[in-house]
């Protein structure tokens, strides 16, 4: 029964990253636009060339390798985004305390 339960909520979290992600998306949709057009190609050929047709090769290799990183990224927690603000305040902060520790310094005459 758990094992079940966390098989569809893992299930949910694929299909949620499906619809909201745009890069698993887009990764999706060039991985379908890559294999259309290689089935295009091939479709105009007779059935021994478009085997050795190295462009249609090259379709095929495109839009299985788009498809394979659009699962696999899918399959996984969303990355959180950067944290540059704290960096930043940070670098801030000890700047505004020293120069404040400067004026003071200087105010009671301790720094010439």
């Amino acid at each position: 029964m758990a094992k079940s339960k966390k098989k569809n909520d893992r299930i949910k979290l694929v299909l949620q990253r499906m619809i909201e992600d745009e890069d698993v998306q887009g990764q999706f949709r060039t991985g379908a636009t890559r294999l259309h057009e290689a089935w295009q190609r091939a479709s105009s050929k007779r059935p021994s060339r478009a085997v050795e047709d190295k462009k249609v090769y090259e379709k095929v290799r495109e839009g299985a390798t788009s498809l394979t990183k659009a699962i696999r990224s899918a399959g996984r927690p969303p990355e959180p985004p950067p944290r540059r603000g704290l960096k930043l305040a940070l670098v801030v902060a000890t700047a505004g305390g020293a120069a404040y520790a400067v004026k003071k310094l200087q105010s009671n005459g301790s720094v010439s």
